[in-house]
């Protein structure tokens, strides 16, 4: 008896080529998609938990608290000891003219200004800066920015936050590298 399979038309084939077409980049781009929000998660995730606890007082001086730091990231598969992100921590304030009374002058280039008094980076800080600036004089034993009332490099430029006197807002800001893109994921929080 002859054989009565049959062998696929052409035209079946080109609905499966034109199909493929359509179909791989369409899959491929679910597949970055998914990648980037999961990375954009572990940055939310990570910039509101340790912001939470730089807000609630832990001094990130300390090698055993910058450990912690960076331990809640690693829980969340993100390597940011080896290079694959930068946390960012600021503490922010307006100056007051208070803070300006004991110049001689009575005055101080910042007032009424917000200003970074306070910045600790961990991870690799060549990925990406933070949003408010990079003072130049900061303590790298204590985190403290010398001089903030006067050193224009201070300032919190594009901070947009309503502080009174005396008041504080922390920000975490943490920045991942993403292995299918060029460029990576960005959080912030601020308490």
């Amino acid at each position: 008896m002859p054989s009565t399979s049959k062998q696929p038309g052409p035209n079946l084939i080109r609905h499966y080529a034109l199909g493929a077409i359509f179909l791989v980049p369409l899959s491929i781009g679910v597949l970055l998609v998914t990648s980037n929000a999961s990375q954009n998660d572990h940055a939310n995730q990570i910039s509101h938990d340790v912001g939470a606890m730089y807000a609630q007082g832990m001094d990130f001086s300390q090698p055993s608290n910058q450990d912690i730091a960076l331990n809640a990231a690693e829980g969340l598969q993100v390597d940011i000891r080896g290079g694959h992100g930068v946390l960012i921590l600021s503490k922010i304030r307006v100056v007051q003219p208070a803070d300006c009374a004991a110049r001689p002058s009575g005055k101080c280039a910042n007032e009424g200004r917000a200003v970074v008094t306070q910045r600790y980076t961990l991870g690799n800080a060549a990925l990406r800066t933070s949003s408010f600036g990079t003072p130049d004089n900061v303590d790298p034993r204590t985190g403290n920015v010398h001089d903030w009332a006067d050193d224009p490099s201070a300032r919190a430029e594009g901070f947009s936050g309503n502080l009174k006197p005396g008041e504080s807002t922390y920000v975490a800001e943490c920045y991942l590298t993403s292995p299918e893109a060029r460029g990576g994921v960005y959080s912030r929080a601020m308490f």
